[in-house]
């Protein structure tokens, strides 16, 4: 089970809207704003990896791109929108892009690819957007969030794996 198979186009774009939508939306309500620059931590991460786990990578650069890059407007982080669509976007391609086979270690790594790309991306953007201080500051915290997203979505991977067959 490499991806949920689709009945539609249909249903392939309402489910993605709803992932789009719930990543937003944890993105948004689990903010914990960061001292030192206007970013924040949450775990909108969750749903990128997951969603490209069961869907693939097409789906999960859409939901990555632009679910958090919504959830920084909504919010005010304008600086940010562009940023986070980037970075997002390839962590989901690439997080589905890895996962090539359905065992364990494939997810893992995969995940642990996208939390590479959380904090080298936003390190890289951060550096030039900010300055270098502030691109060293995020790297605590970009590295928790990568470390507890992958932690969170290889459990909720493995129930879902389960219940979907």
């Amino acid at each position: 089970m490499q991806h949920v198979q689709t009945r539609s186009t249909t249903s392939a774009l309402v489910l993605t809207a709803v992932l789009i939508a719930l990543a937003t939306l944890f993105t948004m309500y689990t903010k914990i704003p960061v001292p030192g620059i206007r970013g924040y931590f949450n775990v909108g991460d969750v749903v990128i990896m997951t969603s490209a786990l069961l869907l693939g990578r097409k789906y999960g650069a859409y939901i990555g791109a632009i679910g958090p890059a919504l959830a920084d407007l909504f919010l005010g982080y304008a600086v940010f929108v562009p940023i986070t669509f980037v970075v997002k976007g390839i962590e989901g391609y690439l997080v589905g892009t890895v996962y090539n086979n359905k065992t364990t270690t494939s997810a893992l790594a995969a995940t642990i690819v996208g939390g590479i790309i959380i904090v080298v991306g936003y390190f890289i953007a951060e550096y030039f957007v900010f300055d270098p201080g502030v691109a060293i500051a995020g790297v605590l915290t970009n590295t928790i969030q990568a470390v507890m997203s992958v932690i969170i979505s290889m459990i909720l991977y493995a129930i879902l794996r389960k219940r979907l067959g």
